[in-house]
């Protein structure tokens, strides 16, 4: 405000000490002065212009500093999905400083070359977290894909608009461009092109505002989805429950030898992890039947303890708590002993999966 006074009353006093010496004077210098003082008026309002435009020029957005390297596979379901709606605030915060800026610095109707330079960083910055919550995405559906049919359906709807985003976000960086490249050579800017820097800011704004909108509700759907999961294998019933102990245990070992081939390739399907439940639930009655302590084979131990374990580890997968239950399912191998076999040294009638189970996804 001081530095728009220092303009003003400068301005002011001429205009006052023209009109003072111009009394008595012929009229043809009396317009003269006249027209002094009008130019000098309008120069001063010129620099309250200025003054005003580099105001808004004055908060620069942080530069993004990556973070550290994050092995997605290593992250919960729920850490990752926090992860996702971190990033979309961001992305939605950057862009709308960058529209912000972009409608300030354009409003009077002109572009300085100084004015394109303040706004590259703007776009830079918006860009980056674009492309930081799509890669984000993108380690979701690799990793939960098959298994959250929910949150892929409401992930979908945000990835549209971030790629909408990125799209209007690179008219940005043309009309930036193609700005700067005119006014390095000295040349004037055409209207249009203003404009077209304008409609640029103002479809980014929309497609923010519809990615809020849609982003406001990644957490709860993340629950209903894990719920929706949670009470699938809940229903499920023993359909096919071993006879003895050795099958006890063999079934066993065959909920663990399932769940290490279904995550071969990280992920689980949601059919992967039914199937692994049902075997679990299977296993489950069987140890509860005939896990008690005096074992043949050479493996006495009270398999009775270990019952819930089937449960709580198809809990974490369906939870999306996969590396948690990684872990658990290699102490899980670890607590059981040694592997039996049936007579002939195979393992139970067909095959490694179970009768009537889905194997896991090639």
């Amino acid at each position: 405000m001081k530095s728009l006074l220092r303009t003003i009353l400068p301005s002011l006093l001429l205009t006052s000490l023209l009109a003072s010496c111009t009394k008595g004077a012929m009229p043809e210098t009396q317009q003269d002065a006249v027209n002094t003082a009008v130019a000098g008026t309008q120069m001063a309002t010129a620099l309250v212009q200025a003054t005003v435009n580099a105001s808004a020029l004055t908060a620069m957005p942080a530069t993004p500093t990556p973070g550290p390297v994050v092995e997605y596979v290593t992250l919960t379901e729920e850490e990752l999905t926090a992860l996702i709606d971190e990033a979309v605030a961001e992305a939605v915060s950057a862009t709308e400083q960058t529209t912000t800026a972009i409608t300030a610095t354009t409003s009077d109707g002109t572009v300085t070359y100084d004015e394109v330079e303040y706004m590259y960083p703007y776009y830079y910055y918006a860009d980056y977290y674009v492309a930081y919550a799509e890669e984000l995405l993108n380690a979701y559906y690799d990793l939960y894909g098959d298994l959250a049919y929910e949150m892929v359906f409401a992930l979908q709807g945000i990835e549209a608009e971030l790629t909408q985003l990125d799209d209007t976000l690179s008219l940005v960086a043309t009309s930036l461009d193609e700005m700067s490249s005119t006014l390095s050579q000295g040349l004037e800017l055409a209207e249009d092109s203003i404009a077209q820097l304008q409609s640029a800011a103002q479809q980014t704004q929309e497609h923010v505002t519809a990615m809020q909108t849609q982003a406001q509700t990644i957490m709860s759907t993340l629950e209903t989805d894990q719920q929706n999961r949670l009470d699938a294998i809940g229903q499920l019933q023993p359909d096919n429950v071993p006879t003895d102990r050795i099958s006890a245990l063999q079934t066993g070992f065959q909920f663990i030898d399932f769940a290490n081939n279904a995550l071969t390739d990280d992920r689980l399907s949601r059919d992967e992890l039914l199937g692994l439940a049902q075997l679990g639930t299977n296993a489950q009655a069987g140890f509860q039947n005939f896990g008690g302590v005096g074992g043949l084979g050479g493996n006495a131990i009270d398999l009775t303890q270990f019952s819930g374990r089937f449960n709580e580890i198809s809990t974490q997968f369906a939870r999306g708590q996969t590396p948690q239950a990684r872990g658990n399912l290699q102490q899980f191998e670890g607590s059981l002993g040694q592997r039996p076999s049936l007579p002939g040294g195979g393992g139970l009638p067909g095959g490694g999966n179970g009768p009537d189970l889905p194997g896991p996804r090639n």
